[in-house]
């Protein structure tokens, strides 16, 4: 079965939440968009019914993008057009391209770069970006619930410098409220002056849909990060925040692989990278709000050091969370394996063992996963984890603490043995802060960067 057209069949604007119903052929799904904190007929009185309908029209354009999983001919945005310019039709192809890289090699597709965008009206809507109103200096801080948020937050706290959080749930991860809690109990050691909850629930990804009807498809791709971007608006618009800050590390810009039939690098976490950053950042400012400004705290660090950094904090630890396939860990995924291997490096042992209550280490199953990260196998796991010489680097120091397993042992058979690697030089680049490979603006990067 092929899929002709995708297309967004409406857009509801609600006063607290956003009703997308989307169509792939004859299928029909809805995504809706909760803004816990958010009044839309406010918003719509402190800007304009037309500000907000661009929003939530753009919100809309990358929702669907999922959609582009089942490698649709067209993507029909007939509804939405009037609300688009466009530059956001040019930035949905660059995003699609670097996001759905990992895709197209999963599916082994090399012919196909993206769906043709299509419209019924003569003519999309032009741009004209707005200001935020006010001159709020807090930083609107997005927080998921891992070291990551948690350390970048920490890291305005202690500089002296106001935050509001931004955390949101997504259906894929399970029920809403299990996934707020879990974030709200690393909140609970922060002092955001706001706190604000998005949640998503969809049912294309909810659903059995794919594994029923495309069982040859490797699964759905969701552009997370793109699309939280554009749905944070709404919340700076609240606000009246200029600055969004994300907490997207330095091991974000490197790819799993280089596919060498398609010539390109293939990296799972894309849509966090520098790259991306710049291009969302740009776009936003000059299409839609004209004092906005998008980074991230951890850009200028690798995982190595954010780990490092972390240990500091083991009160924090048991309330981290960071599994993608069950919260907090299911202990059997690359991302709980990493994060493993990351806390046992620099926390004491018995801290993360009263969390994970097993040694990952010694897990058979995780056996081909360890070897994947440490880059002996044919590329990294699609996962949000460090680079290959990073990981390498952490497993070292788990065995100089005297810890054992039989990654451990792999380790040390395959790796540590090759008296040619150079230690020194692979922890001199983890271990450092890139004072100017980020996009932090100067001021506030002179506050914080005592903390990186």
């Amino acid at each position: 079965m092929k899929i002709a057209v995708i297309k967004i069949d409406g857009l509801t604007i609600h006063e607290h939440h956003l009703e997308i119903i989307y169509s792939a052929d004859k299928f029909r799904f809805s995504t809706k968009v909760f803004f816990h904190e958010i009044s839309f007929s406010a918003l719509i009185e402190k800007y304009s019914q037309q500000l907000i309908e661009r929003i939530a029209a753009h919100i809309a354009l990358f929702e669907g993008m999922k959609l582009c999983s089942l490698f649709p001919k067209y993507y029909d945005v007939s509804i939405i057009a009037e609300s688009l310019a466009q530059p956001v039709l040019d930035l949905f192809v660059k995003i699609y391209q670097g996001v759905f890289a990992q895709h197209w090699y999963e599916n082994n597709v090399t012919n196909y770069r993206q769906p043709e965008i299509i419209y019924s009206q003569s003519s999309l809507g032009a741009n004209n970006p707005v200001p935020i109103l006010g001159d709020n200096s807090t930083i609107l801080a997005s927080c998921g619930g891992g070291k990551d948020s948690f350390l970048a937050m920490q890291m305005l706290e202690e500089s002296g410098i106001a935050f509001a959080s931004m955390q949101y749930s997504h259906s894929i991860y399970g029920k809403a409220d299990i996934q707020h809690n879990f974030i709200s109990g690393v909140l609970e050691h922060l002092h955001p002056v706001k706190s604000y909850k998005i949640s998503i629930y969809d049912d294309f990804i909810d659903f059995p849909f794919l594994q029923l009807y495309f069982p040859e498809n490797s699964g759905i791709t969701v552009p997370e990060t793109p699309v939280s971007i554009f749905e944070s608006l709404f919340l700076m618009l609240d606000g009246g925040y200029n600055y969004l800050s994300l907490a997207h590390e330095k091991s974000a810009n490197t790819g799993n692989l280089f596919w060498e039939e398609l010539g390109r690098e293939v990296n799972h976490q894309w849509g966090k990278g520098l790259v991306a950053e710049k291009i969302l950042d740009q776009f936003i400012q000059e299409n839609i709000l004209s004092n906005f400004k998008y980074f991230s705290l951890l850009q200028p660090i690798y995982d190595f050091r954010i780990f490092q950094n972390f240990s500091r904090y083991p009160e924090v630890l048991p309330k981290i969370h960071s599994c993608n396939i069950k919260k907090p860990w299911c202990k059997k995924c690359p991302k709980c394996a990493y994060v493993w291997v990351g806390l046992m490096a620099f926390f004491k042992p018995d801290i993360v063992d009263a969390v994970f209550q097993s040694n990952l280490f010694d897990d058979r199953d995780l056996l081909p996963i360890f070897r994947e990260m440490l880059g002996l196998s044919q590329h990294t796991p699609f996962e949000c984890i460090g680079e290959i010489d990073e990981s390498r680097l952490m497993m070292k120091k788990c065995l100089e603490k005297n810890l054992s397993g039989k990654a451990l042992d792999m380790f040390a058979q395959e790796i540590l043995s090759d008296t040619t690697i150079d230690w020194q030089k692979i922890e001199q680049k983890y271990n450092y802060v890139y004072e100017t490979e980020h996009s932090i603006p100067d001021l506030l990067f002179n506050q914080i960067k005592g903390q990186l």
